[in-house]
């Protein structure tokens, strides 16, 4: 019971609280599925960081200012969303691979659906040992489905095209044979920018399964649906998730009401038509501050998620 102890003391008894709620969830959710039926709800994801991971970028959010700093857990985002499934990424390398604190985060997702773990973090970070420790702990949760890339894709930045695209492809090969020595097969997806989507080889996709679409700046999302479609004849064969920011990072403010629905629509539309994997809601650390998106998310995923689309 050490790992619930530890759990106990770093995230206190409301986190625990919270897990709890979350077995209810996931056996509701079992039911459907085993009736034939699949709910929007259930390819919803949460991006997850540790709590407080943003309160620099959004202390700079003049109107609305948030009132202190967020202190919401990813396992708590979820719960407040009612969201089944787990995105974990690292940030400054935190949590490490093989620490305390990534087991307890893990003890807390013990009850969701699905749960991927970053193979690089924020800032494309990455402490070297990420594939080993991400088939260790899919042997313990079985929920680990995969691992996921966060600004993967910039990591190489500052060397020549030709170069870069060498150490990506070098990288991702050590990354797809790390995972490939689990018992059982676990996914990748990386997170691509909308407005770069062009600045990457195609051949580098071959050891991915999975695509996440970001749209950085709020002030292009009309444009979503235009770079959605040049995806998607693209990469025809591969994963899509549609990442879906709650605050601005880039202009410092929340997400605009009518930027908000137009993302969100435009997502449910595609999952209906079955173009579309998921949605992905980033991030707990944003949540908790006053900022209007917590609650009009927790509504829209109300209204919308018992929609029947594609398995």
């Amino acid at each position: 019971m050490r790992t619930g102890a530890s759990a106990v003391r770093l995230f206190g008894l409301g986190m625990m609280a919270a897990v709890m709620a979350f077995a209810d969830i996931a056996m509701a959710q079992g039911t459907i599925e085993n009736a034939g039926q699949f709910k929007a709800r259930d390819k919803f994801w949460i991006f997850g960081v540790r709590a407080g991971q943003d309160d620099t970028l959004i202390g700079r959010c003049a109107k609305p200012h948030p009132r202190f700093g967020s202190k919401v857990t990813p396992a708590e985002a979820a719960l407040y969303l009612n969201v089944p499934n787990m995105i974990m990424v690292n940030c400054d390398g935190v949590p490490a691979p093989f620490s305390q604190q990534a087991e307890d985060y893990a003890f807390t997702f013990t009850s969701m659906k699905k749960v991927l773990w970053s193979s690089t973090g924020s800032g494309g970070y990455r402490a070297g040992n990420e594939e080993e420790f991400i088939v260790k702990l899919a042997e313990k949760h079985p929920n680990i489905c995969g691992a996921f890339m966060d600004d993967f894709f910039g990591k190489f930045h500052n060397l020549k095209e030709s170069e870069r695209t060498e150490k990506t492809r070098e990288l991702l090969k050590t990354i797809r044979a790390g995972l490939d020595k689990s018992k059982h097969p676990l996914e990748l997806y990386v997170v691509w920018y909308t407005h770069e989507t062009g600045a990457v080889d195609p051949s580098l996709f071959q050891y991915i399964d999975g695509i996440t679409l970001w749209t950085w700046d709020s002030k292009e999302l009309p444009q979503l649906e235009e770079r959605f479609i040049k995806i998607e004849k693209n990469f025809p064969g591969k994963k899509k998730l549609l990442g879906i920011y709650l605050y601005d990072f880039k202009n410092y403010y929340p997400v605009p009401k009518d930027m908000m629905e137009l993302q969100c629509e435009l997502g449910l539309k595609l999952m209906k038509e079955g173009r579309l994997d998921g949605l992905i809601f980033e991030a707990n650390s944003v949540m908790g501050v006053g900022f209007p998106n917590d609650n009009w998310t927790r509504q829209w995923i109300q209204r919308v998620g018992e929609t029947v689309v594609p398995k």
